[in-house]
């Protein structure tokens, strides 16, 4: 298919269904708690007007040097949200998707000639990157990936421009280390080796390294990522997302082990009418197999696989579809991936709030919590979920000190992470941690990481009192902490609704709790929480035709499998 070009009705029906298919797999659900303090940094940022920052939002790094390697990721999202509000952020989202997967589907094209080959490789690639595509820098790791291979694959490499994308790169995210590796292999003169362009090669590099040293961090930037990839040792490997996709647990891309093999089908280029026919893609052999063992390594890098297979299975399908001569039949093809795609994509809604609300996983925030915290003044060290640092953060901007949150080792030790997965596992002496530590607070889910035992464990010791409970979590101060003697009860918004509905369910007050979370869906009709309160509500009543009633007019909202 290689008389195919941009400008043909079967190209541009490939390249719409490209787009509407990778912004289907723009809707993955995943607790993007990173999110928040990324946001909180721009802030600070702007705020301080410098680039070199100090821990002024936890009670045990507080004044410690930051290593924010992804200064201008923060940046960019604060002054997003500044101008379009934090919900837009999923059209942030499903931009650089977008753009990623274009841009890699048109790097096939010109690899392959063949439109539809490229747009079945890169679906194949955004399909198994899809799990792993959250609201967080690392996606302009994808991004700066696809912009790499389009200004290296099969045209001469300029210095120019490839320095420009790393000193850009640089300062986004971590993943430029791995940029600079895959830069290496696709410089090289694989095909024509000489001298000259050897050195040429070589000059190349030199521009990006030092690019790449223009950072606030210089060096320190550098070894940052060898650190967190190659250590071991390092408690904060225990991450899901840095463990093995082997290692039960965490996320993991299902097609990546169907995937994980299909890099054998490089051994058909031993052939040499293969070679001659397909073209030997030696950048995309390399690249996945660099990629590979990344990812089974951390499954963080299984994204980066995805693509680099790409690279090397599109000669080859392409060598394919023209033995099949599927030119004949290509407008029908483009039609019918153009209807697959807008098939994937119509059961999401494209609006910002409801898509924010499942994509990020905000139900699962202490919302109304942190409400009447700042309602009533309350301020202090706070021992709370790893995951809901960053949005103290965000919300409290100092105001509140976290035990510990998402910025992992970037700001924390070893200590301070395995004190907190020794308190989060309900060790030997886990309350004595707790109270051996500065924290006047601790904040805690009802409905994980034994929430409930933890609140009994706590209260009998008698040193602690309860202070508030909303939906998801609740909140115990000590003793000794002086709390407000006549206390606000949070804002009114629907986020306090859902708290009274909670309460009143777990009370087995069932009408109170049908009479709350409709006035909570009357605002936010998709909200997962007061969705799923009310089907268990109802069908305590013996309603089970308006609990599957509720049910249905949710899932219209959003197909979250999240929802009962």
């Amino acid at each position: 298919m290689s008389s195919l070009n941009l400008r043909s009705p079967l190209s541009l029906l490939l390249l719409a269904a490209g787009a509407i298919f990778y912004l289907a797999n723009g809707f993955t659900e995943m607790a993007g708690s990173d999110m928040w303090w990324h946001i909180a940094a721009g802030r600070e940022l702007i705020q301080t007007r410098t680039l070199w920052m100090v821990d002024d939002w936890s009670f045990t790094a507080f004044g410690e040097d930051w290593l924010n390697h992804e200064w201008l990721s923060d940046i960019i999202y604060y002054a997003w949200v500044s101008l379009l509000g934090v919900e837009s952020l999923v059209y942030w989202k499903w931009l650089v998707v977008v753009a990623t997967f274009l841009c890699l589907q048109l790097v096939l094209v010109r690899q392959t000639g063949d439109h539809l080959a490229a747009l079945v490789c890169s679906a194949v690639a955004v399909s198994i990157a899809a799990p792993f595509i959250d609201v967080r820098p690392h996606l302009y790791t994808l991004l700066g990936f696809s912009v790499l291979l389009s200004l290296t694959l099969g045209r001469r490499a300029r210095a120019l421009s490839l320095g420009l994308l790393f000193l850009v790169w640089v300062n986004l995210h971590g993943g430029f280390f791995f940029g600079l590796m895959a830069a290496a292999i696709l410089v090289f003169p694989w095909r024509d080796f000489n001298l000259p362009r050897l050195r040429g090669a070589v000059m190349v590099g030199l521009v990006c390294l030092l690019a790449a040293s223009l950072n606030p961090s210089g060096l320190e930037t550098f070894l940052y990522p060898l650190k967190y990839a190659f250590d071991e040792t390092s408690p904060f490997r225990q991450l899901g997302e840095w463990q093995p996709p082997s290692v039960p647990g965490g996320i993991t891309s299902p097609l990546f082990f169907y995937f994980m093999w299909t890099p054998l089908f490089g051994l058909a280029y031993l052939f040499p009418a293969v070679r001659k026919s397909a073209g030997l893609p030696v950048e995309g052999i390399l690249l996945t197999a660099l990629t590979l063992a990344m990812a089974l390594t951390s499954r963080r890098f299984i994204p980066l696989f995805g693509m680099s297979l790409a690279i090397m299975l599109a000669p080859l399908l392409a060598l394919c579809f023209s033995r099949l001569q599927l030119q004949r039949v290509g407008l029908a093809l483009g039609v019918g991936a153009l209807a697959f795609a807008a098939y994937r994509l119509s059961p999401y809604p494209l609006s910002a709030g409801p898509a924010f609300h499942y994509l990020t996983a905000e139900y699962s925030y202490p919302v109304d919590m942190v409400n009447y915290m700042e309602a009533n003044d309350i301020e202090g060290n706070v021992y709370a979920l790893y995951n809901w640092g960053g949005y103290i953060h965000w919300r409290t901007d100092g105001g509140l000190k976290v035990f510990i949150d998402g910025r992992a080792d970037t700001i924390y030790d070893a200590e301070t992470y395995h004190h907190y997965i020794s308190v989060l596992e309900s060790g030997p002496n886990w309350i004595d941690l707790v109270e051996d530590t500065e924290a006047d607070f601790i904040l805690w889910p009802h409905l994980r990481n034994r929430g409930q035992t933890k609140l009994q464990e706590l209260l009998a010791t008698g040193r602690w009192q309860p202070v508030y409970r909303d939906s998801v979590s609740w909140l115990l101060a000590r003793n000794a902490v002086p709390l407000p003697v006549e206390r606000k009860v949070s804002p009114a918004t629907p986020w306090r609704d859902l708290s009274v509905a909670q309460i009143a369910h777990w009370s087995g007050q069932q009408e109170t709790a049908v009479n709350y979370a409709e006035k909570v869906r009357e605002q936010i009709p998709w909200h997962q929480r007061a969705c799923n309160l009310l089907v268990e509500a109802h069908r305590k009543r013996g309603d089970e035709a308006r609990a599957g009633e509720v049910s249905r007019e949710c899932r219209a909202q959003f197909p979250s499998p999240m929802l009962l």
